[in-house]
Parts: structure tokens; C-alpha cells; sequence
């Protein structure tokens, strides 16, 4: 049996990422920071699949969160690890604070870096890394400057540890999604979600199956590394 890690993976893209590794036969640790009830409602929508999993609270903005996932999967051959979490700050420029800017790139960067170092270690040799970046990493977005700078430098994270995995030969690679059809998108009124389909080729958000099915293929292909993949149906070219 293959081991896997996802992180913040009791709703959205997360969720459907651990949804399909437990189709696969993988036993998987899931991650989530605070909502409790929503974690009870995700783990019983795992186990429709499987009960091969464990969840982990843990809060991975900060470096505690980090010292209680590593813990958590101590001595565990990880074969597969997915970096998905990440928060936004819509703070208006002229408002934003160290502190603001800060807990967005130690979410969204710093503590994905010391995950890795932490579960080096205890990875498989050629096992496979997937960090959750986004395209907006790649596009400007200025609702959110520390969102779209944070995610540029989790893709650009990827490829800087390319030769720094590999002695043991795991890969590592980076999708970017666009625009997915997660609660929280869904809650977007209209209006602004009709603004943002018009600027997608395909003309739509993302299902978070989709992702979870590149993600997969991502984790499996053992000739990708030091990829940054955009996922985002044309998104900037219509």
C-alpha cells in the first residue's frame, strides 16, 4: 500500500485530491487547520470509500502545525505528498501590515518548505511531491498582491528543489489551477463570476475532480519533474 499526505483536505480541491488517492488504493493522512465539524462531515464522506486514512489537525501557517504533521506521519514511507495549503488576504494595499503579508507567504511558502525538510527523511526513494500553486501566481490579480506574489514563489519553490530531492530521486512539480468550483468560489455573486468566465477560453470554473485527476497524474508520472503545470481551461486568453 502505498502512504500519501494532502494537506488542507477536507473541502475543495484538497478534498477531491484525497477523495481520488483513496480510490486508489492509497492510505492517506488529511490535513485540516481548524473546522472541526467540517473535518467530521469530510470523514465520513472518506470512509463511503475507504477507512484506510487518519486525519491530522493541524494549522500549517504556522511552524507548530509543521512539528505536528511530521509528527503525525513519523516512520510512515511516504510515497506521495500534495502541498495544498493556502490562504488569501484581501486587505486594500494601503492597509496591508507586516503581519498580513507575513502569514500569508508562512502559509502559502515557508511552512511548505519545512514540511519538506521535515518529511525528507521519511520519504520513499522516487516518491513524488505536488504543490497546489495557482495562476494567479502567473497572472497578476490585485484583489490579493500577497496571494498572487506567495503562489509565484511556491512555483518558483518547486523547481529550486529539484536538485535538492534528488539524491533520492523524488519529483517534484507544481500545478497552478485557475478558477475552481469550490464552496468558496460558489459563493461569489454572480456577477463576479460571470466577469471571471469571460476571461476563461473554456467559458467556466474548474470541477475539483479535474484538478484532482492532473494532480493524480502528476503524482504517477515518473518522468515530470521540476514541472509548473497551469490547469486553468485558457484562463487570460479568451
Amino acid at each position: 500500500m502505498d502512504y500519501a499526505l494532502i494537506t488542507a483536505s477536507t473541502a475543495g480541491i484538497g478534498f477531491a485530491i484525497a477523495q481520488k488517492l483513496l480510490k486508489q488504493g492509497c492510505y492517506c493522512y488529511i490535513n485540516y487547520a481548524h473546522n472541526d465539524e467540517r473535518a467530521e462531515v469530510a470523514s465520513k464522506k472518506f470512509s463511503e470509500i475507504s477507512n484506510n486514512f487518519c486525519i491530522l489537525k493541524a494549522d500549517l501557517s504556522d511552524i507548530n502545525g509543521v512539528k505536528t504533521i511530521i509528527e503525525g506521519v513519523k516512520n510512515t514511507p511516504l510515497k506521495y505528498v500534495v502541498l495544498n495549503c493556502g490562504i488569501t488576504d484581501k486587505t486594500p494595499f494601503g492597509e496591508i501590515t507586516h503581519k498580513n503579508w507575513s502569514k500569508v507567504f508562512d502559509s502559502n511558502v515557508n511552512m511548505p518548505f519545512f514540511l519538506m525538510q521535515g518529511l525528507y527523511d521519511s520519504m520513499e526513494n522516487e516518491s513524488s511531491i505536488v504543490l497546489i500553486s495557482s495562476i494567479l501566481g502567473r497572472h497578476p490579480h490585485a484583489m490579493s498582491v500577497s496571494y498572487g506574489v506567495s503562489k509565484a514563489a511556491m512555483s518558483a519553490l518547486c523547481q529550486n528543489m529539484v536538485k535538492i530531492l534528488a539524491p533520492k530521486k523524488i519529483r517534484i512539480n507544481a500545478l497552478e489551477p485557475g478558477f475552481v468550483d469550490t464552496d468558496w468560489q460558489k459563493e461569489k455573486p454572480q456577477a463576479q463570476r460571470a466577469n471571471i468566465e469571460n476571461k476563461i477560453a473554456l467559458g467556466r470554473f474548474a470541477e475539483p475532480n479535474e484538478i484532482a485527476d492532473m494532480c493524480y497524474n502528476v503524482l504517477c508520472n515518473t518522468y515530470i519533474n521540476g514541472s509548473i503545470i497551469p490547469i486553468c481551461g485558457g484562463y487570460s486568453m479568451s
